[in-house]
């Protein structure tokens, strides 16, 4: 409380937005973890089913696993009857509808770590004024006059950096991550639609 109440206003945004950060990389770790799946397996056992001609058993497998990648098998394979082409489309358009949630919160994590940089040298810049007011309206003739200038500008730069940096490196792990789950949805689908053209043959 020390540290903050020297800080200053500044500081004080700073202890907020980092809050927010911390939320929000909870969530997406508690949302990620949910929906973590072995899609090799499931779409080993859709494949089967969809061999033995029993689409419906796929369906239900989806059905057993509320995650995005189900999510997106299941549309598809609800117009399993329709042919390739009409999967084709009910894949791509409940992937559209996924990406948001697989994305959601990343552009706010984004701005966190920008602004908490800029706000940390904000406070900087503040601090330095200050620390120059004190010199130009008492002189420099005590470390004590310029100190507390000096020490919010140290301060608030240390807490945007410690802010930033964190926020940054977890940014580019769940972006990894969103990728991974892309690319898992993108190789089931395109298997299963190869195996409906080929059923067709």
């Amino acid at each position: 409380m020390n540290y903050i109440t020297q800080g200053g206003f500044i500081m004080y945004l700073l202890v907020l937005i980092s809050i927010i950060a911390i939320a929000l990389i909870i969530n997406r770790l508690r949302f990620y973890h949910r929906i973590k799946i072995n899609s090799e397996a499931l779409l080993q056992k859709i494949i089967e089913y969809l061999k033995a001609g029993s689409p419906e058993s796929a369906i239900t497998l989806c059905e057993e696993h509320d995650t995005p990648f189900t999510s997106v098998l299941k549309k598809g394979l609800l117009h399993y009857k329709e042919g390739p082409s009409a999967i084709e489309e009910a894949f791509q358009s409940q992937e559209l509808r996924e990406i948001p949630n697989l994305e959601k919160h990343l552009s706010i994590l984004s701005t966190i770590a920008s602004v908490s940089t800029l706000l940390g040298f904000t406070g900087t810049v503040t601090g330095m004024i200050k620390a120059f007011h004190n010199i130009a309206q008492e002189g420099a003739s005590s470390p004590s006059i310029v100190a507390s200038g000096i020490s919010q500008a140290l301060l608030t730069t240390a807490a945007g950096l410690l802010i930033a940096i964190p926020t940054v490196i977890f940014v580019r792990y769940f972006e990894a991550i969103v990728d991974k789950f892309i690319n898992e949805i993108d190789i089931a689908t395109h298997e299963i639609i190869r195996i409906t053209k080929g059923e067709e043959k």
